[in-house]
């Protein structure tokens, strides 16, 4: 049984990916960026906002990058509790977690201000542990820094701690830490996008979880 489960969040925990690319049109349509551009953009998801626009624009300045950071927050913020609905059986398996004496806590590309206002929204935010956001880190994901950081502010070492994310740069972060990865094909990455990223585990579900974290060593005892 594992200690601790460090969970990615959008596509993961919440159901945002639909709202995200939705938020993702409009910037486009009031940009006239090429139209093709939101296909590209989605696969993105789960790395740090401005780094997503420095990929898509490498040739624009920083400048336009904040400004269009800045405009996505404008719409997107106003929209946060509607574009992050839970994930079906969400609370059962925090609850199953938590009363197996197994640690929590989110790693994210998101802002942590946003992601605790979505916990407390919806009366989840005494499961965590810790929540580490894109501002409490200099390396953002496929690096390794925030399973460094919760690992070492938890007091769990590798072999005991499992990453849970939906996409392939929670499951490098994973990789690269050294630490045991579930993939979820909850959000925009594929179980064969997925696949390659070399998870322990690849399931469709947050009902299929949970076992996996109780039990998902059971086999190397």
């Amino acid at each position: 049984m594992y200690r601790l489960a460090i969970f990615d969040f959008d596509g993961t925990l919440v159901d945002s990916a639909p709202g995200i690319v939705e938020v993702m049109h409009e910037i486009v349509a009031e940009y006239k960026f090429a139209p093709e551009t939101t296909e590209t953009w989605k696969h993105m998801v789960g790395i740090p906002l401005v780094k997503q626009l420095q990929m898509l624009f490498p040739e624009q300045s920083d400048d336009f990058h904040q400004e269009v950071v800045l405009r996505y927050r404008q719409i997107y913020d106003v929209k946060t509790i509607e574009i992050c609905p839970l994930f079906p059986g969400l609370v059962s398996m925090l609850e199953s977690l938590r009363n197996a004496g197994i640690l929590i806590s989110i790693a994210t590309s998101k802002r942590r201000n946003i992601v605790e206002q979505v916990l407390h929204h919806h009366s989840l935010f005494d499961y965590f542990s810790l929540v580490v956001g894109v501002q409490d880190v200099g390396n953002h994901k496929p690096h390794p820094e925030s399973v460094e950081i919760t690992l070492k502010r938890l007091g769990v070492s590798l072999a005991d701690a499992v990453v849970i994310g939906d996409s392939t740069f929670d499951l490098e972060m994973a990789r690269n830490a050294g630490v045991d990865a579930i993939g979820v094909t909850t959000g925009i990455h594929t179980a064969k996008h997925l696949g390659a990223a070399g998870p322990k585990y690849i399931v469709s579900s947050l009902v299929e979880v949970t076992p996996l974290i109780l039990n998902g060593r059971a086999n190397e005892n």
